[in-house]
């Protein structure tokens, strides 16, 4: 569960719904994110969300591009001075669009709209509805979290606790 932490049950579509729908989120999360942090104005950024959004689009998947591509290049010069500077925001925006652009897209979606809710008040409108605005389902409970199935979200630490706690829970 780990990074889904905090989307409450935005938290459960994310983990629940296909992958090609949180690709699509994960896109459009981090284009908004990018502009508003002001790095869109960056040309090698721009294009590897032009390059997202065009396989969000057609439905084909890109591989991800190389640890020294001029996007990732870019974001860790961004990273690199924002910590200097103090700027953790901007700081955390580079990490979480490096996530994106190399085709991490639960992590992405999971992460970007934590960023976002620094300064963007309505950000749980924004993500929902780039998952589809499918019906919300109850905020996920320890059982939900245990038993979720999901090769992409890593719940077996998760599950692994909740086991231990159960069992060491006193019998009635």
């Amino acid at each position: 569960m780990g990074y889904l932490y905090g989307l409450g049950e935005l938290a459960a579509l994310v983990a629940t719904l296909p992958p090609e729908r949180i690709a699509a989120a994960a896109g459009k999360q981090a284009r908004r994110l990018a502009e508003e942090t002001g790095l869109a104005a960056y040309p090698e950024l721009a294009h590897a969300l032009a390059a997202l959004d065009a396989s969000n689009t057609s439905g084909t998947s890109v591989s991800a591009p190389p640890l020294d591509s001029p996007a990732l290049l870019r974001l860790r010069a961004v990273k690199a001075w924002a910590e200097s500077s103090g700027d953790r925001v901007r700081a955390a925006a580079a990490v979480e669009l490096a996530h994106a652009v190399r085709g991490s897209a639960y992590r992405a979606v999971a992460q970007i709209p934590t960023t976002r809710a620094l300064y963007v008040p309505l950000w749980r409108d924004d993500l929902h509805a780039d998952l589809g605005r499918p019906p919300l389902p109850p905020q996920p409970d320890d059982t939900f979290w245990a038993r979720l199935r999901n090769p992409a979200i890593d719940a077996d630490a998760y599950a692994d606790w909740h086991r231990q706690k159960n069992a060491s829970a006193p019998t009635p």
